[in-house]
């Protein structure tokens, strides 16, 4: 395998967040070795790669989710381990790939976003108006605001894991992880989770790191791109050069086509 690794930690000021020489084992099996890579406020990042090439489970080293045996997670230049762990999921909200609601619970839409701030509230104070104005806000956001009062047993797939996101932003976060937001949905489900993706780009310094299969998202959203392969970082570097026929059909293995038109580049399997 060609190892093509194009370091972008040399981009202006202090970053958000930062991966140095990380490595995760399950028992025996090496999942991610020597992972470094830094993100900037602000920034978008796409991870991408095949199956099985340690994306989530990358993307658990950012909040302390997923345990390593290597290196070392920072989280605005505190390591994320001990008391660092808490601090930083006060700060970083990580959206699943498939919103898990139980669907019997009898609690409304908003409730339910309104749920995502207990944690910097504390265990023994509501959410208050200021709170619910959050809520609907970032409801607003992914163009649910509507709905803030149906009960939650009664959305669809899509609408579910959009109420996640609003969730998520409801906890202001400094860094926002996606993993696989649009997997096992239909097109139109997709559509409107990228579009609500694409208006978090307006939203402060916030970054963005989504773990995704879907090259053309990528190409519209992504600042930086991150390429896994075998639990390494194969590729990483801007957006507009991870553009590039050869390097992606190395990645997947497969012949992969670029097409583009009216300013949009369009990945052909």
């Amino acid at each position: 395998m060609t190892n093509i690794h194009r370091s972008i930690d040399s981009q202006g000021g202090d970053p958000l967040a930062r991966l140095d020489a990380m490595g995760v084992h399950y028992g025996k099996r090496q999942i991610l070795r020597d992972v470094t890579l830094s993100v900037q406020r602000g920034e978008f990042t796409a991870i991408i790669g095949p199956n099985g090439a340690g994306k989530s489970t990358l993307l658990g080293l950012f909040n302390g989710m997923t345990p390593h045996s290597a290196g070392q997670a920072f989280f605005k230049g505190r390591p994320v381990q001990g008391r660092g762990v808490h601090a930083a999921r006060l700060e970083i909200a990580h959206v699943f790939q498939a919103a898990d609601f139980d669907h019997k619970m009898p609690i409304s839409v908003l409730e339910s976003v309104l749920g995502g701030m207990y944690g910097k509230l504390g265990l023994f104070h509501r959410p208050g108006e200021h709170e619910r104005q959050i809520a609907c806000e970032s409801l607003a956001t992914v163009g649910l605001l509507h709905l803030a009062d149906r009960p939650i047993g009664q959305l669809s797939g899509g609408e579910c894991q959009r109420v996640a996101l609003a969730r998520a932003l409801a906890q202001q976060p400094a860094l926002l992880l996606l993993d696989e937001p649009t997997a096992s949905l239909d097109w139109q489900a997709q559509r409107a989770i990228l579009d609500s993706i694409s208006a978090l780009r307006r939203c402060g310094e916030m970054a963005i790191i989504m773990v995704t299969h879907d090259l053309n998202a990528v190409f519209a959203l992504a600042d930086t791109v991150i390429m896994m392969r075998e639990g390494r970082i194969f590729w990483q570097g801007p957006a507009p050069e991870a553009k590039d026929e050869a390097l992606l059909s190395e990645l997947f293995s497969v012949n992969i086509s670029l097409l583009t038109g009216n300013g949009r580049t369009a990945a052909l399997f």
